[in-house]
């Protein structure tokens, strides 16, 4: 399963190819600093899952 990171300035998003390397990412970044957290799909649909990694966050 693929994330994307999006950042609160809208400039950049960070991919990553796994739940284990978003837990890693999500260790080093603020909480003021993401915007939102979309699991992509195959399809080409996203989800949002900000509500659940957001403990992640520091």
């Amino acid at each position: 399963m693929r994330y994307r990171i999006e950042y609160v300035n809208r400039r950049a998003c960070d991919i990553v190819g796994s739940r284990k390397d978003l837990l890693e990412r999500l260790q080093t970044l603020e909480k003021g600093t993401v915007e939102d957290i979309r699991k992509l799909y195959k399809s080409g649909v996203s989800d949002s899952v900000l509500d659940i990694y957001r403990q992640y966050l520091r």
